[in-house]
């Protein structure tokens, strides 16, 4: 992913067309969707990274607020919970993959924790450009 996210957190008192706040709020959104592509790049390179028989998929589930992205089994005869590698659930099936693939597994898993740690941080950027705007419409409302 060649871009970052390029945002000044210092929004400015008297931005009052809003437009600097649209331009964070556009530029927020944009990275979300390159880091929902990467997470389906990532699962859809699986079967070429690992072949037809690999078991895992990436799979995304919301947590109420935020998209985060998971391992589960594609299979429905296995535990089809959404877990980390370090999950019980799954450890017999990745004590079948050779050295190689574990260590593949691994640095994809990484890039998955990190995704997962920037769209929470997105998400928390976004509601805080709202609740800013509702403050700010709220107090233009006072009638004082």
């Amino acid at each position: 992913m060649a871009d970052s996210l390029n945002i000044n957190l210092l929004i400015p008192f008297k931005d009052n067309s809003g437009a600097r706040r649209n331009l964070y709020k556009a530029e927020i959104e944009k990275f979300r969707a390159q880091l929902d592509a990467r997470a389906s790049e990532i699962g859809d390179d699986l079967a070429t990274i690992f072949g037809d028989n690999f078991e895992l998929a990436i799979s995304s589930r919301s947590d109420g607020t935020t998209r985060k992205y998971f391992w589960r089994f594609r299979s429905s005869k296995r535990d089809r919970k959404y877990v980390r590698l370090a999950a019980v659930s799954i450890q017999d099936y990745l004590r079948s993959l050779d050295r190689e693939e574990m260590r593949h597994l691994k640095v994809l898993e990484e890039e998955i924790i990190y995704l997962n740690a920037n769209l929470r941080l997105l998400k928390a950027m976004a509601d805080s450009i709202e609740q800013s705007e509702n403050e700010i419409a709220e107090l233009r409302e006072l009638a004082i």
